[in-house]
């Protein structure tokens, strides 16, 4: 008889992702080389994320843009670490409550993908900064879709919601 294994979700590996940047046997120096590795390189060549994506992303999902944006994905996460796992307000409210203002939401809205590898850290740091930290998942889809509109609309209603709230 032959096990059944389920398919991670995205859902699943970035969960894990962030268990394992949290451990305390990481490491700094790894957390350090994932904070500083640059995602718009055409091939990251940071050994900890390959190490990272051979552990926790499937091969299958690291075709075309994918490794890309998996090593975006995982920057950002290093930038943040370590993330509280539990329940995080949606990203667009995080980004109101720290402030964030709405020029820069514009920018982030309506950003090709290409300036993710720069608008993205900056977000990061600026929340992280504050004393905030991004919503993983919601973060993981945006950057995951290459910035699919729903996504989009997705922080903009929650953004401007919190602001109506305020």
């Amino acid at each position: 008889m032959t096990e059944v294994t389920q398919k991670p979700t995205t859902d699943d590996v970035v969960t894990n992702l962030l268990a394992r940047l949290s451990q305390e046997n990481f490491g700094t120096g790894a957390l350090a080389e994932l904070r500083r590795m640059d995602p718009s390189a055409p091939s990251p060549a940071a050994p900890t994320l390959h190490r990272l994506l051979a552990r926790e992303v499937p091969e299958a999902w690291l075709g075309e843009t994918g490794l890309r944006r998996w090593a975006l994905l995982i920057h950002l996460l290093a930038l943040a670490s370590p993330i509280a796992q539990g329940n995080h307000p949606q990203l667009g409210e995080t980004l109101f409550q720290a402030g964030y203002n709405e020029g820069r939401l514009t920018v982030l809205l309506e950003a090709p993908e290409s300036d993710f590898p720069v608008i993205l850290p900056r977000l990061v740091r600026f929340l992280t900064a504050k004393g905030a930290a991004p919503h993983p998942w919601q973060l993981a889809a945006l950057v995951l879709s290459g910035g699919h509109e729903t996504h989009r609309l997705a922080i903009a209603r929650s953004f401007y919601r919190a602001e109506a709230k305020a």
